[in-house]
């Protein structure tokens, strides 16, 4: 029977590998990495061309992107939903390892403590780890 490594190093690498998320994003050809912990948020704020109001979307960098919770008006929940569904209770069942925000008047995108804007572009994020 194999034993298990034993050693400090070990044991602290692979608690890092559980707790470390890593992130790439990408605006065009510019790709900047982030290292977060699975307790960070990550947060898109734009506002809606049509309604001319504020949305706010967050979410966690868990196993993907996930528990995304929108917030913004009922006018411009409408828009997004035609009134057919809560829009949250949509948004809560997503599990994304890749995500695309693009704006021609601009959005801002957080993620852990780092800010990223965009104006007539998109941003990709992408989860790299955990695989």
């Amino acid at each position: 029977m194999a034993q298990l490594p034993r050693s400090w190093a070990f044991w602290s690498a692979l608690v890092l590998l559980a707790l470390v998320r890593v992130v790439s994003v990408e605006e065009g050809a510019k790709r900047q990495y982030l290292l977060l912990t699975p307790w960070e948020k990550g947060q898109v704020e734009f506002v809606n061309t049509v309604t001319g109001k504020p949305v706010l979307v967050e979410f966690h960098p868990l196993w993907a992107f996930q528990g995304f919770q929108a917030y913004t008006d009922p006018e411009t929940e409408a828009y997004y939903t035609a009134g057919e569904y809560p829009w949250n209770q949509a948004l809560a069942k997503e599990r994304r390892k890749v995500l695309a925000y693009c704006s021609e008047v601009g959005l801002a995108l957080k993620l852990g403590d780092t800010w990223f804007r965009v104006q007539k572009g998109c941003l990709r994020l992408r989860l790299l780890w955990p695989p």
